[in-house]
């Protein structure tokens, strides 16, 4: 039951001629079935803005991330993002990660976890989610409340939390003052250019030839650049291996060094524009023998950009198995590392400041007389920025593949819509005007489906869930007999269509899973069990373990009882963490940094999986069938695969960034105006949005990547750009231009084509908050 605390201003009204103030309680403890009412008067106020202030966070014993916390209204009506007044809706952590307080047109406002207001939260250096820019406050929000309040009688102000977790409120106050706050985060749309545009046609990648030279003492120097390769020893020292024996700089260039319990074999070859290092570690003892290896560039320069991973960080150490970089650009050249075996994606941490940049390696384990490789790759850019070193690297690995879409729910909305919309694939055969009626809504070319559900369920329960995650996906009948239904019509109505069919890996709701899947359950990084409390228990499956075997049957399910294909869910997040499992990875071990020796075998989930989903991936091409996954590839050898990977909107910015070695896909519920902003969102980072959600996305496939820019992204098939400019493919094709306006309406002409040396090229001249797609329609070179 909710409980309602209806705060007076009895409490303390400072009241002058240009301002008055109304405190309330000094701190707040407010649970998700709490709501807080605040009433305050407004007499005279037309010409002076009111203000709430407030101090918020989740109560929490250690500090951690953030999530949508609070819902504020005043009288019954929204208090959105665009109102917040003393800091950016923007905004960035350590990690390079971020997002926004709230959307200008949201009315939900992320809340930070923190046992206190200290400002610890900007002050440790360690802290992933950190605060580091100074116009952030993490903890503080001041909103505009002017236009929502009534004059002449008495207003309320309704706080309502929206998690489970606890909020702490501290300092809520109602301000009504002369003296204005300016709306900072207010939208502005920059008019369409006047003057020269930039040059965004297709272009071609730099090329800097690779080199090995001679550096100091006769290193090898990459580019130049000298390399240094330092290796745990016995003992907690480290051998720096840069090497005194170069006698010429010639590639491929091979040289051994030999450690008490290794050896280290490295070739250094030129790959397209990069030197690939490959470096392989021979055991040569008849124990498992752990290695910690560190890499260092040396920079010519102090750099003006530093980014790992497409991003700012600020960190000591930065993961990022999807985007596994680290850039640096000077004012002359630029340089980049990227790691590319499964092993240094998983384990490898990327380093880098002024002098140099670079990677670690410190859970290396090499089986008894057995030897691992690992590989990188160095380029070198004559001055370029990121988006130059990251279509270099995907051009070398082969990602330029065709990305079908759009994509839409074949059941969505909210509330009653979902369980009408259900309806029409319940009863069988599905009638094709159904199909038909719901292409024409939603004119797509993938249907995913959610997870497997029991809408009879009046509580989710162990013994009754509603929802059937994994293993318990044949037991939900209805849904599966419901899903069979509709990838039957689909499949004869309009086999264009792809239908996907929801498979979460890692969860699982089966009646009675629990003490069944011993040998699989997820672990944390201690080792603990990840999932006792949690209805959806966590198994991480492999070829030899129970819950690997039963979910095998899962998906078989999925494909022959169904007839649909695998929509896999946080395929590379869903468990992650290093732990002690009962299977060994192969080629990860807890090093003791004080001696260098093995402490105990660890296990990574996303090495361990790899060859259940290589089992997986095999079948459903043998059954001519395909896979989508949420999140990109964190290993090689799923990113072989060529599939299509999306990231939700709620990763922001750098998970955008993060997806750029893979397919650079957004996913949001959004439709409609909303969807379009996420849309044009995508773009920023070089990406593309995969829903359907209004007539913008029926232009953008298929697509197949020539080009990521900021802004823009140029395929074989169209470019689509959120910028003004001068596009085109340097050739004589032809197109067709399609504008749409801030609400992602068609717009009127804001294109131009110029002919030049028997080449087409396309002039926009758009307001800054306007989309293009240019559809090729001919092509002759």
């Amino acid at each position: 039951m909710r409980t309602i605390s209806t705060l007076l201003i009895s409490m303390l009204a400072v009241i002058s001629a240009a301002k008055e103030t109304y405190r309330f309680d000094s701190c707040v403890r407010m649970t998700k079935d709490d709501r807080k009412e605040l009433v305050f008067p407004v007499n005279d106020a037309e010409s002076r803005q009111i203000r709430l202030h407030l101090t918020a966070r989740f109560e929490w014993p250690s500090l951690s991330g953030y999530t949508f916390g609070m819902k504020i209204f005043v009288n019954g009506r929204d208090v959105n993002g665009v109102r917040l007044l003393n800091k950016p809706l923007a905004f960035k952590t350590r990690n390079g990660g971020g997002t926004t307080w709230s959307r200008p047109d949201l009315n939900r406002w992320n809340v930070v976890y923190s046992p206190d207001f200290s400002d610890q939260i900007k002050k440790r250096e360690d802290f992933i989610y950190g605060f580091y820019e100074a116009e952030q406050e993490p903890f503080a929000f001041v909103l505009d409340l002017s236009g929502l309040t009534i004059h002449g009688q008495e207003n309320t102000v309704t706080i309502i939390p929206q998690y489970t977790v606890p909020v702490v409120f501290r300092d809520v106050r109602v301000e009504i003052d002369e003296h204005t706050m300016p709306r900072i985060n207010e939208p502005k749309v920059a008019p369409a250019p006047d003057g020269p545009l930039p040059d965004c046609t297709l272009r071609e990648l730099p090329f800097c030839a690779p080199s090995l030279k001679q550096g100091d003492n006769r290193a090898a120097a990459p580019f130049g650049m000298p390399l240094t390769t330092r290796l745990g020893v016995p003992g907690g020292d480290f051998l720096n291996i840069t090497p005194d024996t170069l006698k010429e700089a010639s590639l491929p260039f091979e040289q051994l060094h030999e450690t008490p319990d290794y050896i280290l074999v490295r070739r250094i070859e030129a790959r397209n524009s990069a030197l690939h290092i490959t470096d392989t570690f021979r055991n040569r003892t008849d124990k498992l023998v752990g290695v910690r290896l560190e890499n260092s560039l040396k920079l010519e320069a102090p750099p003006a950009e530093l980014l790992r991973s497409g991003v700012k960080n600020f960190l000591k150490y930065a993961n990022c198995p999807a985007n596994p970089t680290v850039f640096a650009r000077m004012e002359k050249n630029s340089v980049g590392i990227v790691v590319e075996d499964d092993i240094l994606r998983v384990h490898s941490g990327f380093f880098c400041d002024d002098s140099e940049i670079g990677f670690i390696e410190h859970e290396l384990g090499i089986p008894p007389n057995g030897q691992q490789t690992l590989e990188w790759s160095i380029y070198r850019l004559p001055a370029s920025d990121y988006y130059d070193f990251i279509n270099l690297v995907r051009r070398d690995w082969g990602l330029s593949f065709t990305w079908t879409g759009p994509q839409e729910y074949p059941y969505f909305g909210s509330g009653k819509d979902v369980w009408q919309n259900i309806q029409r694939w319940v009863r069988k055969p599905v009638p094709e005007s159904t199909v038909r009626q719901f292409l024409a809504n939603h004119p797509v070319r993938i249907v995913k489906t959610h997870v497997a559900a029991d809408y009879s369920a009046k509580e989710n329960k162990r013994e009754t869930p509603r929802l059937g995650h994994g293993t318990a996906i044949p037991h939900f009948t209805w849904w599966c007999d419901m899903t069979a239904n509709m990838a039957e019509a689909f499949r004869k109505y309009a086999p264009q269509v792809e239908v996907y069919a929801y498979l979460h890996k890692n969860l699982c709701t089966e009646v009675g899973n629990r003490g069944k899947y011993t040998d699989s359950e997820a672990l944390d990084q201690t080792s603990r069990l990840l999932s006792e409390k949690s209805i959806e228990m966590r198994y991480v499956p492999t070829v030899a373990n129970s819950y690997g075997k039963a979910l095998a049957e899962t998906y078989r399910h999925i494909v022959e009882k169904l007839g649909c294909h695998v929509y896999l869910d946080e395929v590379s997040v869903g468990v992650t963490a290093p732990a002690a499992y009962e299977e060994w990875d192969g080629c990860s071990v807890q090093i003791d940094p004080s001696t260098n020796e093995v402490l105990r075998k660890v296990s990574y989930p996303n090495l361990l999986t790899r060859e259940w989903l290589e089992q997986m991936l095999d079948y459903l091409h043998s059954k001519g069938r395909k896979l989508l996954c949420n999140t990109p590839p964190h290993t090689r050898t799923l990113l072989r695969h060529r599939l299509m990977h999306f990231v939700e909107a709620g990763v922001g910015e750098s998970g955008l960034m993060a997806a750029h070695l893979s397919t650079p896909l957004g996913f949001d519920y959004a439709r409609g105006e909303k969807g379009f902003n996420h849309f044009r969102t995508c773009l920023k980072s070089g990406a593309l949005a995969l829903p359907w959600s209004g007539k913008w996305s029926e232009c953008c496939f298929p697509f197949t990547p020539l080009e990521l820019r900021p802004g823009y992204i140029i395929g074989e098939e169209r470019i689509i750009t959120s910028v003004s400019g001068r596009f085109g493919w340097n050739d004589s094709s032809d197109a067709e231009v399609f504008v749409f306006d801030g609400a992602g309406r068609p717009a009127g002409e804001m294109s131009r084509r110029i002919q030049e040396n028997g080449q087409n090229a396309y002039e926009l001249r758009m307001p800054g908050d306007h989309v293009a797609v240019i559809v090729k329609k001919s092509q002759s070179r």
